[in-house]
């Protein structure tokens, strides 16, 4: 290292080239005079070079006649020297080619940013520590100040980025830009709104990042209009609603079917269904595992519906074969219901409902905590509806006596953290929620 520069030296042309190649050298001093191929050579070989063609190249020369200085300014070189020559004159030179070189390279780089700035389809503005516009591109000119008078395109640059956000989200702006510039964080994205001059405020994504402009500190900001994609997402929503409501009204339809053929259990579905949400909810379920559950309950005996009338409608006692095919029906609703890619996430209580936590229910008799949780929810506000209902054989049971009853088969048929909850919530309803519709 000397004066601030590594030295690599080359013997001769051919070794003076390869070493240029590997190297990527700021600067190259060549001497004209060498073994083999000369240095007017080397030159007009490394100008021929489109990787090398940009290396500035002194050239180390005793000869001062014209000829030779044309020949080398002709093979490309970018100054002369004489070999002889005072050594301080030498890192002058070297220094000011450097330096002369290096700002090149920032006039092009600048030259490429601002082509790509104003052809960029995103507005791309530069903003700077006191938070105004230093540049703006022809894209973020006319996102801001579409419909407004030449006069305000102007007035675009200069211009607090204040004067284009929302009141609510000055703030927050202002605080991230400073930590963008801070580098506290290195790059950001955030959907956002923005106003225009002539008013009219819309959604935006913000992607910026740290940038140095004219020397100082900046945030190179890059908006995009998403008016046109929040508005495809809004039109989902509606279509997805949409498309919901008539999958639930079909649902509603199959349960009032089934309640109709099953006239003994009338209002059950929907009587059970309310009280399960309200159970789920105080367990903590919530968002879209809250409506597979409504789902669930909905449908939990929609397998009956594969059950003849002579075994769903008899008066009397099962027997052993009749109650086989009836044990059938949770088999039944998965079989239905698992193919259907909106009901699938709902399926846990038809298919797990009869399940009983000592494992000694069906269909497959799970235990424990293998019983999915909204089908343990669901058992205990089953049989609680069962026993608060009237049947043509027996009354309804009074409120303590199915609390009791429901009590004393924790950790047998129940969930004990399940049947805590229940209990508890009940304090809040003297009565059954027999006549409470979950719609």
């Amino acid at each position: 290292m000397a004066h601030g520069y590594r030295l690599e030296v080359a013997t001769n042309g051919n070794e003076a080239l390869l070493m240029a190649a590997k190297l990527m050298p700021d600067l190259i001093l060549l001497d004209v005079m060498m073994p083999g191929m000369d240095g007017f050579e080397v030159c007009r070989r490394l100008r021929a070079d489109p990787v090398l063609a940009d290396v500035p190249i002194i050239m180390v020369t005793a000869l001062n006649d014209r000829d030779s200085l044309l020949q080398g300014i002709e093979a490309g070189a970018d100054d002369f020297i004489s070999k002889l020559g005072d050594t301080n004159e030498l890192r002058a030179r070297v220094r000011t080619t450097t330096r002369l070189n290096r700002y090149r390279h920032l006039l092009e780089e600048r030259a490429r940013f601002k082509h790509l700035f104003d052809l960029s389809p995103d507005g791309v503005m530069i903003v700077g520590v006191t938070g105004n516009i230093l540049l703006a591109n022809p894209a973020m000119v006319s996102m801001l100040c579409d419909h407004a008078s030449f006069s305000e395109h102007e007035s675009l640059v200069g211009s607090p980025i204040t004067r284009f956000v929302p009141n609510n989200q000055v703030d927050q702006m202002m605080v991230w830009l400073q930590r963008i510039i801070a580098r506290d964080q290195p790059v950001a994205r955030v959907e956002t709104r923005l106003i225009r001059l002539d008013g009219h405020e819309f959604p935006v994504e913000v992607t910026s990042g740290h940038i140095v402009w004219d020397s100082t500190p900046a945030t190179q900001v890059i908006v995009r209009d998403i008016t046109e994609r929040k508005q495809a997402e809004e039109e989902i929503r509606r279509s997805h609603a949409e498309i919901t409501r008539a999958y639930d009204a079909t649902l509603l339809g199959w349960v009032r079917g089934l309640d109709l053929r099953d006239q003994e259990t009338e209002g059950h579905s929907q009587r059970v269904t309310n009280l399960t949400v309200e159970l789920a909810q105080a367990m903590g379920i919530e968002g879209e595992s809250l409506e597979h559950i409504r789902r669930g309950a909905l449908l939990h005996d929609i397998g009956k519906m594969g059950i003849p009338d002579s075994i769903l409608l008899k008066p009397g006692a099962l027997d052993d074969d009749e109650w086989a095919l009836m044990k059938q029906h949770p088999v039944y609703a998965y079989e239905w219901l698992k193919p259907i890619t909106y009901l699938s996430p709902a399926l846990d209580i038809p298919y797990c409902h009869h399940e009983r936590w000592d494992g000694s229910g069906y269909p497959r008799g799970l235990r424990g905590h293998d019983i999915p949780l909204s089908a343990r929810i669901f058992a205990v506000v089953d049989v609680w509806d069962a026993l608060r209902s009237d049947r043509p054989y027996r009354a309804a049971w009074p409120v303590e006596r199915v609390r009791e009853y429901i009590a004393s088969l924790t950790g047998i048929h129940f969930d004990p953290d399940v049947v805590d909850v229940f209990l508890r919530i009940l304090t809040h309803w003297p009565d059954a929620p027999r006549d409470r519709s979950v719609l």
